[in-house]
């Protein structure tokens, strides 16, 4: 037993046993560029588009979402970088909009190439199961103002503005077209090529298009709802899920 002890110490101490995660010295970190587009335009917080078909103007006052189980594909070992983050794009698309878009950065990853990588937008199945009061006040999870306790279920993916309908103003008509529900949960999957290199920052950009999210698969039709705010309304947050998931390259 003392022999076999020993053995495992030496083990330890010469760093067979990994925990996974890079020290400082070894590692690289990798710099996600998150731009929103609409179409072939930039897009910009409180300007002025066109909705897909109807024409409709619309603008936009705040996008936010769950980002979880971030993972680096390679043929010698797939890496999880982030398990959950919550990420809020107002603020980097909102004149002056920030050039590199909303810049995400994850440290001490192992160096290496990478073939793809994939991600989920919203929380995954055991997590949502939970609510805020189940994880600690410094948890990405503990947001109350990101959950909704009528469905059990937090706010995946949020998009915020105003839509011109039936000839009024835009600024008479707000949408709030809030995707949430295990049902709701994508899986983006880009397949671009990267490596990370010790002690260097490998940009990634990462393009959302805003107008695939109305008009992706199918054209929503925000003439006839502009708020989501029941389970009964699961069929349009499918609809609105399925359109997103062809919104990232």
């Amino acid at each position: 037993m003392i022999i076999r002890n020993l053995v495992i110490m030496i083990f330890i101490s010469l760093g067979i046993f990994s925990c996974g995660k890079m020290s400082n010295e070894d590692a690289g970190e990798i710099n996600f560029r998150i731009k929103l587009v609409y179409g072939d335009q930039p897009l910009e917080m409180f300007k002025n588009y066109e909705y897909p078909v109807t024409k409709d103007k619309l603008l936009m006052t705040r996008l936010s979402f769950y980002i979880s189980d971030m993972t680096l594909r390679a043929q010698n070992g797939d890496i999880i970088v982030k398990d959950i983050d919550y990420l809020n794009l107002t603020n980097s698309h909102t004149a002056p909009v920030a050039p590199n878009g909303f810049e995400y950065k994850i440290s001490e990853v192992r160096p290496g190439n990478y073939t793809s990588f994939d991600f989920g937008i919203g929380v995954p199945k055991d997590s949502n199961a939970k609510a805020p009061k189940d994880f600690k006040s410094v948890d990405i999870l503990s947001s109350s103002a990101e959950y909704w306790s009528a469905w059990k279920s937090y706010i995946f993916f949020r998009p915020e503005g105003q839509i011109s309908l039936n000839g009024k103003l835009i600024s008479e008509t707000s949408f709030a077209l809030h995707l949430g529900a295990n049902d709701a949960y994508k899986k983006i999957v880009l397949n671009k090529t990267l490596t990370i290199v010790k002690d260097q920052v490998t940009h990634v950009d990462i393009i959302l298009d805003m107008q695939k999210f109305f008009n992706g698969k199918t054209l929503y039709d925000i003439r006839t709802t502009q708020q989501i705010h029941s389970l009964s309304q699961m069929p349009i947050i499918s609809q609105l899920a399925e359109n997103l998931s062809t919104a990232f390259r």
